[in-house]
């Protein structure tokens, strides 16, 4: 019954990390505002790199309970709950891949000076 117990609550605190997880990347700053220090909107220095941290240190900690409750699948006697489980398993190894992902290519963007637009002649 205690491992049951635990099981739940593994999943309770995965599903509220990636929701809160997808809330905060799909949220924009509310730091950041449109003509700050020189900057155009959604680019601010500190504030991005701070929420991608912190999303970086969440997804570290999900993948953890991810495979502590993998781990203890095996010691369940109730198959159905394992093959539950299990799928829930693979089912949070893709969010946080995926998310890692979407983490990476943030990175990459804000890595990245947006181009330059060519200056046209006067008339």
């Amino acid at each position: 019954m205690r491992q049951i117990f635990l099981i739940v609550l593994l999943s309770l605190v995965l599903v509220q990390g990636s929701l809160a997880q997808r809330g905060a990347a799909s949220i924009p700053s509310q730091n950041a505002t449109p003509n700050d220090a020189g900057q155009p909107p959604g680019q601010s220095s500190a504030p991005g790199n701070d929420e991608l941290a912190r999303m970086r240190d969440d997804l570290n900690k999900l993948e953890s309970l991810n495979l502590n409750m993998s781990s203890e699948i095996e010691f369940l006697r109730d198959q159905n709950l394992q093959i539950l489980l299990r799928t829930n398993v693979q089912m949070w190894t893709i969010v946080i891949r995926d998310l890692r992902e979407q983490i990476a290519r943030e990175e990459q963007r804000k890595a990245v000076p947006p181009p330059q637009q060519p200056m046209r002649p006067s008339r």
